[in-house]
């Protein structure tokens, strides 16, 4: 398969568990261990940059500079020992164990062997010493000689197009296995919630809460503002639930958390007017607090019913 075919499978696979750990009911665990989430953070942007490295060395044109060509060759190298690292480590961040395949030990080796410890590799009780020959260098590859006290000088063709292939279809597959297990998490979850509306935990009488508490506000008799005194309280106790229900799902953000605490906050002040308890309010105050609460109350019937949608799919 071409390399940009594999990167472009790399970069769906890496959206799909950015989308997952950037999705308020999972990121909200994830944030409570610092140290894992920046691990999960670290790794996703290390696998990101050398598919970068990657990509550019592939389109790229191979110098003619005797020096670029060991820098150009010991980057590519590192750059997959690099990303082998950061699977590793995503893997083992969401507790899932992905075993190095032998194509990616195999990988790992030539990288060892000829940019990580050349001059000196002690590999299964021999000591090997090697060389990259230079007039070998290109684009595509490059001849290892390796040299042991037990034998003379080995030769090893160092095909690099062929490793890259290699490695970044390991890198779908390990990707693959972790999107699958997110997807698997996401779907157990939705499915503990799924007959269980948002929606619902507005009754139909919301529009009759609303309307008594005007009445109890635009009151000729103390007999009409006390019919209105237990609307609010009512009022109050099914947003209280639906706040329970949102942080039960792991759904209550930051910014729905404080328009919910303006809520609270208006409900109170209306239920002070109705009660008699709050001298600083006038009548037009309270109108202005009770058409708040009517109104922003269809803003959180659209976030449950948002959020009721993504748990049907």
């Amino acid at each position: 398969m071409e390399i940009d075919t594999l990167i472009c499978q790399i970069g769906d696979l890496e959206e799909a568990i950015r989308r997952h750990i950037n999705t308020h009911r999972y990121q909200v665990d994830l944030l409570q261990d610092s140290s894992n989430w920046n691990q999960i953070c670290s790794s996703l942007d290390v696998i990101g940059d050398t598919i970068y490295a990657i990509g550019s060395y592939e389109v790229s044109e191979f110098p003619k500079d005797s020096g670029l060509k060991y820098i150009y060759t010991y980057g590519l190298l590192q750059s997959l020992f690099l990303q082998q690292d950061a699977l590793r480590h995503l893997s083992e961040a969401f507790d899932i164990q992905l075993s190095p395949s032998p194509i990616l030990m195999e990988i790992r080796g030539i990288r060892n062997a000829s940019i990580g410890h050349p001059t000196k590799q002690n590999q299964k009780g021999t000591r090997f010493h090697n060389y990259i020959s230079r007039v070998s260098m290109s684009k595509h590859g490059f001849d290892l000689l390796r040299h042991s006290e037990h034998r003379s000088f080995d030769m090893i063709n160092v095909d690099i197009q062929a490793m890259v292939g290699k490695q970044l279809a390991e890198v779908i597959l390990g990707y693959t296995e972790i999107a699958n297990r997110l997807a698997e998490a996401d779907k157990m979850h939705k499915d503990r919630f799924k007959e269980s509306r948002l929606r619902d935990v507005f009754p139909s009488a919301m529009g009759y809460f609303f309307e008594k508490i005007g009445q109890g506000i635009w009151a000729h008799s103390s007999g009409d503002r006390e019919f209105g005194q237990a609307n609010p309280r009512m009022l109050k106790e099914t947003y209280e639930n639906f706040q329970c229900a949102m942080e039960e799902r792991n759904e209550l953000g930051e910014y729905t958390k404080f328009d919910l605490d303006q809520y609270f906050h208006a409900i109170e002040r209306v239920e002070g007017y109705l009660s008699g308890n709050s001298e600083s309010m006038e009548e037009p105050d309270a109108r202005i607090y009770w058409s708040y609460l009517r109104n922003e109350h269809e803003a959180f019937a659209k976030i449950a019913e948002e959020i009721d949608e993504q748990y049907q799919k």
